[in-house]
């Protein structure tokens, strides 16, 4: 009887030590450094603000987010990006820009990190978080809506 307590007690102390070491293991950023934050607008394509949108491969800069939008066309679907970049989200210079020379990346002027426009993933450290994603709906005419 005693040895079968002792193996149960063995058992018990491993599960609660194994358990332990997971849980110590788990990656400590979890968390996305960019606040989340509502975000319900429509964008109309015939304004001249958002020509560009009308075009696949077109992008635009809309106001909202944490630190502003940036809205991608990738042929029929509407990629929207915040522009608050990740690697020093409370740096005053943490706002993602279109690379003119390369529309497919947006730059981070604070750490030189760079980023996919087509997704928002990191493509250049030293960031280790992409572009927080917004939703986007198209009605296939000239109204798009950008939520969360």
């Amino acid at each position: 009887m005693k040895l079968r307590i002792k193996q149960i007690y063995n058992r018990l102390a491993f599960f609660a030590l194994f358990f332990i070491l997971i849980l110590s293991s788990c990656d400590k950023k979890g968390v996305n450094p960019i606040p989340e934050v509502p975000v319900n607008l429509y964008i109309n394509l015939n304004l001249p603000a958002y020509q560009n949108l009308n075009n696949p491969g077109g992008w635009a800069y809309v106001n909202g987010g944490s630190r502003g939008i940036i809205v991608y066309r990738n042929f029929n679907t509407f990629v929207a990006l915040d522009r608050h970049t990740t690697y020093t989200p409370d740096s005053t210079c943490a706002i993602g820009v279109v690379d003119e020379e390369n529309y497919f990346i947006i730059n981070d002027p604070c750490s030189d990190s760079q980023y996919s426009i087509v997704d928002g993933t990191v493509t250049q450290g030293p960031a280790e978080w992409g572009l927080r994603p917004y939703f986007t709906s198209w009605d296939g005419g000239f109204s798009l809506q950008i939520t969360n």
